[in-house]
């Protein structure tokens, strides 16, 4: 009866770019305020979808490919709220001639993209919209009207070459086994035990090379988000590669059934810390603010793969807790990169200093989402960190040995390294940025216009909230991490 609202978070973006053409063409301020409201709305009913869904009253709800679930919806209100404030945020660059209806119309759009990749298990159906998403993106990425610019979106795109020869190919054997491309419709024992790991990965890699997993995530993913405007970088990083590790995932979880599983968890959990240590080192070898912020996604986003691979509830409940709390505490520093960049025009690390007295908002935010970012106690960073390392103790590695209280296996000591890695290279840049020597050409310099600061301080400021009280989403998470569970056990 209500199997039409399975399309909602995907049809009422693409209705969005529709209206703002429209609203373009009869008034710029009606068009302003419909933008935002128009925005919100979708993140509000994404919320009540959410809700009805954890009190039982509506089930998942599914319309031909697409499928509504809690891992889906979640996602879509994720996509939403970081699509209202990056919205809000780029009023600052309507000045900009260049930015005129085509980059709220193509936000729109990618939103609807984005958000379709995450609600279907159909291989071939998440492909299309992952493409999609990557040539919308792709156009978001050129409004940055520089050569690197382009040359970002050409690596972008020239990627996505092979994916489509991964998942096709998977899609491939597995229809061939299974009869199907669609992974909910896949029988228990109709692929074979030789094909379950190869099928594996090849999803793996064919979805995860937009969500950052090296080798190829170390190509594309630090010019594109470095090159890319302020909050299209923010809407990358922060939501569209958690969109592709969620269709990584949702595509990899049914073969765990395949005998041997422990190996699979292996190698998925191994590929997170590659992704952890070898981000995070390339990002401590960086002076460009931005490209140093990128490295960092690629790094951040191995705890969140790591997780995944663990594939137990507590693991999985920790992997999306960490990708709200890393689409708070990246987009917040990739917006900290707009108002650095609109008030002293440079993105070198060591041409900044002393910027404390004259932008001390931005400044405090930087500090609170650099902390969270490097897991220190009491942000939100901490909390997700943590429960990924306790998932590795459930997963059933062993406890090497217990440091304040905390118990740690292999994988957390290497995610703990890399958090100080993290610290040490975020509050550097800090260190100079802000509280370095002052320099007299940015004796000028201020805090940017409440366009841009109000989106950040709401993330910096539920970086705080989610550290100190986690259950404000803890029920709405756990609910999609089980969700998600079972997928393992089809």
């Amino acid at each position: 009866m209500y199997d039409y609202l399975a399309l909602m978070p995907i049809i009422m973006p693409i209705i969005g770019a529709l209206l703002t053409y429209a609203l373009g063409k009869y008034s710029e301020k009606a068009q302003d305020v419909f933008l935002v409201a128009y925005s919100a709305l979708i993140f509000l009913v994404d919320v009540a979808y959410l809700v009805l869904l954890q009190t039982g009253a509506l089930k998942p709800q599914a319309y031909g490919f697409i499928v509504l679930d809690a891992p889906g919806i979640v996602i879509s209100i994720l996509i939403a709220f970081i699509g209202t404030l990056a919205i809000f945020y780029s009023f600052v660059y309507k000045d900009s001639k260049h930015y005129d209806n085509t980059y709220f119309i193509m936000y729109f759009l990618l939103m609807g993209m984005m958000s379709g990749l995450a609600s279907t298990y159909n291989v071939i159906v998440m492909l299309i919209f992952l493409e999609a998403a990557t040539v919308i993106s792709s156009v978001l990425i050129l409004f940055g009207r520089t050569k690197r610019s382009i040359k970002a979106a050409y690596v972008y795109l020239a990627i996505s070459i092979i994916e489509v020869v991964l998942v096709v190919t998977g899609a491939f054997i597995l229809y061939n086994d299974a009869g199907t491309i669609d992974l909910n419709l896949m029988k228990p024992g109709s692929v074979s035990q030789n094909d379950m790991f190869l099928l594996a990965m090849l999803f793996f890699f064919g979805f995860g090379t937009k969500a950052g997993l090296l080798p190829l995530g170390i190509i594309w993913l630090p010019p594109a988000h470095a090159e890319a405007p302020p909050p299209i970088s923010a809407t990358m990083s922060g939501i569209l590669i958690k969109a592709s590790v969620i269709a990584m995932i949702k595509a990899v979880y049914p073969f765990y059934l395949i005998s041997g599983v422990e190996t699979l968890i292996l190698v998925v959990a191994s590929f997170g810390v590659l992704n952890m240590l070898v981000g995070v080192i390339m990002a401590l070898l960086s002076e460009d603010i931005k490209r140093l912020l990128a490295y960092h996604s690629i790094s951040q986003m191995g705890y969140i793969i790591m997780g995944l691979g663990f594939a137990t509830p507590i693991a999985i409940y920790g992997a999306l807790f960490h990708i709200t709390n890393h689409m708070l505490f990246k987009g917040c520093l990739f917006l900290i990169t707009g108002a650095l960049i609109l008030r002293i025009n440079t993105r070198k690390i060591h041409k900044m200093g002393g910027l404390m007295w004259q932008m001390p908002l931005t400044g405090a935010c930087f500090l609170i989402a650099s902390l969270a970012m490097s897991g220190v106690p009491f942000l939100n960073g901490f909390v997700s960190k943590e429960l990924i390392y306790e998932g590795s103790i459930e997963a059933g590695y062993p406890i090497i040995f217990s440091i304040f209280g905390l118990d740690l296996t292999i994988f957390s000591i290497f995610g703990w390294v890399t958090s100080l890695l993290t610290f040490t290279c975020l509050i550097h840049a800090f260190y100079v940025m802000f509280m370095g020597k002052p320099r007299e050409e940015f004796k000028d310099a201020k805090d940017p216009p409440v366009f841009m600061m109000l989106p950040i301080l709401i993330m910096a400021g539920l970086c705080i909230v989610l550290g100190v009280y986690p259950d404000l989403a803890s029920g709405a998470l756990e609910f999609a991490a089980n969700a998600l569970f079972g997928l393992t056990h089809i």
